[in-house]
């Protein structure tokens, strides 16, 4: 019964962007301000880092971020910086 319980808040706490997952990073649900489960670029501003990626990061370049692009932005290798010229 505990660990129906325990199973139960994390999925709320998931579902409701309460997780934290220890890097400090915002969450897409964190983001999210209006719950359409899409994140335009005036919703990224909450982050500098996925702010900096939004335009790279919306595949479909629709304006928005869906949570697949979000989830790809969240997993991709950060790029090297280019040396100056």
């Amino acid at each position: 019964m505990i660990k129906k319980h325990t199973l139960t808040a994390l999925a709320l706490m998931t579902a409701s962007g309460l997780a934290w997952d220890g890097s400090g990073a915002a969450s897409f649900q964190d983001l999210d301000s209006n719950r359409d489960g899409q994140i335009t670029l005036d919703e990224a501003k909450k982050s500098p880092e996925v702010k900096a990626k939004f335009t790279q990061a919306d595949a479909n370049k629709d304006g928005k971020l869906d949570a697949a692009e979000f989830a790809a932005l969240e997993t991709a290798q950060p790029t090297a910086p280019q040396p100056m010229k």
